[in-house]
């Protein structure tokens, strides 16, 4: 349904309506009231008016339709009334009450399980509960107790869109001391009902609003948020995102070595980076984000060009700049040569350009400079540093740059004194910090060129066997079978049960050899000395054999399916793939170079499924340690065209999977030299363990 009763109400009902204008019933009354808002109903049985209003002693007796009831009622009062105003028709509710989930007390999460359910049933539009409410400044809509938001505040394009009250009021107070105003303010609350993405979707086809700021602690739909996310950016809207809760704790690092590097935050980087989401890691950037899209027509990347009455300020910016990743590009000779002509040789004029205290005398040639250093192709941005006095003198050769190019201009004032109106006017951004200059012009930039591209559907080749029931994990042998089947290159293997089967094995597959254990309760065999190396004849494969096998019935309730003897492969480069799934996002794939860049460097990359082989080329060469598998210091190049086909063949077997799976890992993927081609090496497949039928 609609979320137009919720946001766009044509009349309201506020069930526990107060004549203190303080309080929780209140609030809201007058702030509607003072924004002029007609169909207006307060339900109390104590008043007979407020504020000058009819009052009603229940929902019952109002005989009009409502859209939309705040409750500023007990959260155990809160479902027997929403059942009385569904009776009567009504589309929508706010439910101001705390008292629910959020306790983590069963009373509390079986209430909010109840109106949750009641939701489902009725089709009545839910917000909250435990939120603070909801305010539509375009048609002077607040059904709020917030006293952050009210009536007369401007209007603007960009919506605010929060899972905390505290902080929905403070970033909406932060946001208008910039000069950013909203279309909607919404605080989500609980969510039983209606979630994050559904307010995302609403504001995606909201003509009002062009860009959607958003706080959130943890999402519960990572694919609608996604869809939501998609629909931003093909209309150019911008979704700017903070997450709180970034840090990584207790990752269980036991079951694989992927579930231990693709933490939760892993999966909500992935979603930002490929959903096209522009995300601040402080709050004041989403500020400044804002800010910046209102200037945004111009932005077309981040590649900007400095122009400084200081030689450290130019620095500063370009330091601020490569930190945040945008690029700040050498101009081209011949503009050197023509910055050169008006600046004196002890300033700098290769980007960034100190145009130096000369300033002061000679103020005539800054357009010129400024002109120049724009109208490089590869400049995106021209940053202007002209702190106050030097600032306002530029002005009138700002306009004639603003007047004489398509690129975005923006000026940095230090000392906050200079006309920042007469500069915004100007279509011109204003910042009084270099920092959040940088910051917000960087990820602005990248948002703004970053083109998000959705991956085709990869079809299976094959299907998974049943899983066993009462197990966690499939053998190495058997999860590399199941990973062959797919299209996912193995190494040679096979499994003996006695040391005549070992030697027979060993003559047949060559030397140099690999023994291992296969047993599907031994997840890292070098922990337990149940695998060894460069093994060279069959005595040594005997002796090796005796030695694992007596280790592995030594070890508690250890199952042993046999020893595997595979070639011992020489060269190349060793890559972790794996795929765990994250319970918001789905599926996510981990790639990263083995050894010590994958357990001490976390050289790694993440993406959410599915991944193709271009995909796949993409994630290797965004790792650093890249260049090992690109010829590094005359090393032979890798065959990486062969690892990416490997890395998507294992991102269909995971699509491919029962729901019980739930990590898969290549460790190690290795890489031989190129034209060579790549080969599973050791696989693990863990799923969450079914009781036998019989028990």
């Amino acid at each position: 349904m609609s979320l137009a009763p919720l946001l766009k109400p044509n009349s309201i009902a506020i069930i526990g309506a107060s004549s203190t204008p303080t309080r929780v019933g209140g609030i809201p009354l007058h702030l509607l009231k003072d924004a002029g808002f007609k169909n207006l109903y307060p339900v109390n049985p104590k008043n007979t008016e407020i504020a000058g209003i009819p009052c009603y002693p229940d929902i019952e007796s109002i005989q009009k339709p409502v859209d939309l009831v705040l409750l500023a009622i007990s959260a155990n009062d809160t479902l027997p009334y929403l059942e009385r105003c569904h009776a009567v028709g009504v589309k929508a509710a706010v439910v101001f009450a705390a008292g629910f989930a959020e306790t983590n007390e069963p009373e509390g999460i079986a209430l909010q399980d109840e109106l949750t359910a009641f939701a489902k049933r009725t089709g009545m539009r839910i917000s909250g509960p435990n939120c603070m409410g909801n305010a539509n400044f375009v048609d002077g809509i607040f059904t709020t107790f917030g006293t952050s938001f009210r009536p007369g505040d401007p209007a603007g394009n960009v919506a605010l869109l929060t899972q905390s009250g505290n902080m929905c009021a403070s970033m909406y107070r932060m946001a208008r001391r910039e000069g950013v105003a909203f279309s909607h303010v919404i605080n989500t609350g609980n969510e039983a009902d209606v979630e994050f993405s559904d307010y995302l979707n609403f504001l995606a086809d909201d003509p009002d609003t062009t860009a959607v700021l958003c706080y959130i602690e943890a999402l519960r739909n990572g694919p609608r948020f996604l869809e939501a996310a998609a629909a931003f950016k093909a209309k150019g809207k911008l979704l700017a995102v903070y997450k709180v809760g970034t840090s990584e704790k207790g990752a269980d690092a036991a079951a694989s070595h992927t579930a231990a590097l693709a933490g939760n935050n892993k999966a909500y980087e992935a979603a930002f980076t490929q959903g096209g989401v522009a995300r601040a890691h402080e709050l004041s950037t989403l500020t400044d984000l804002a800010y910046l899209h209102g200037f945004g027509a111009r932005i077309k990347g981040s590649a900007s060009a400095i122009i400084s009455v200081s030689g450290a300020g130019g620095a500063i910016l370009a330091d601020a700049l490569s930190l945040y990743n945008a690029d700040v590009p050498e101009f081209p000779e011949a503009v050197k040569a023509k910055l050169r002509e008006s600046i004196p040789a002890y300033g700098m004029v290769a980007n960034p350009v100190d145009v130096t205290g000369n300033l002061v005398n000679n103020n005539d040639f800054l357009f010129d400079a400024m002109k120049l250093a724009v109208d490089p192709e590869n400049i995106d941005v021209i940053i202007a540093y002209l702190p106050g006095y030097f600032l306002d003198r530029a002005i009138p050769q700002l306009e004639r740059l603003a007047n004489s190019t398509d690129k975005s201009i923006v000026v940095i004032d230090t000392f906050a004194v200079a006309d920042r109106a007469a500069v915004e006017k100007l279509g011109i951004a204003y910042f009084d910090d270099f920092d959040r200059a940088a910051r917000a012009i960087a990820i602005y930039g990248a948002w703004r060129k970053e083109e998000v591209t959705g991956v085709e559907s990869l079809a299976a080749k094959a299907t998974w066997p049943e899983l066993p029931a009462g197990e966690g994990a499939l053998s190495e042998a058997q999860a590399k079978h199941v990973l062959e089947q797919f299209g996912v290159p193995v190494v040679e293997d096979a499994v003996t049960q006695t040391v005549e089967e070992a030697r027979a094995a060993a003559e047949r597959i060559g030397y140099p050899l690999v023994l291992k254990l296969v047993s599907p309760d031994v997840a890292h065999k070098t922990e337990y000395g149940v695998i060894k190396l460069g093994l060279k004849s069959a005595d040594e494969v005997a002796e090796a054999f005796e030695d694992v096998m007596a280790k592995a019935k030594a070890l508690p309730n250890v199952r042993i399916e046999g020893i595997t003897l595979e070639p011992m492969l020489a060269g190349g480069v060793e890559l972790l793939v794996g795929v765990t799934k994250d319970p918001v996002f789905g599926w996510m794939l981990t790639v990263g170079l083995g050894g010590v860049w994958t357990e001490l460097m976390k050289d790694v990359s993440h993406r959410l499924l599915p991944v193709n082989e271009v995909g796949a080329l993409e994630m290797l060469r965004s790792l650093k340690g890249f260049g090992l598998m690109d010829g590094f210091r005359g090393q032979p190049k890798a065959d990486v065209e062969s690892a990416a086909r490997a890395i998507a063949a294992l991102s269909v077997a995971a699509l491919a999977t029962e729901p019980r799976v739930r990590e898969i890992e290549v460790n190690p993927l290795l890489v031989l030299p190129q034209g060579q081609g790549a080969v599973a090496v050791d696989a693990l497949v863990i799923f969450d363990e079914v009781a036998d039928a019989a028990q």
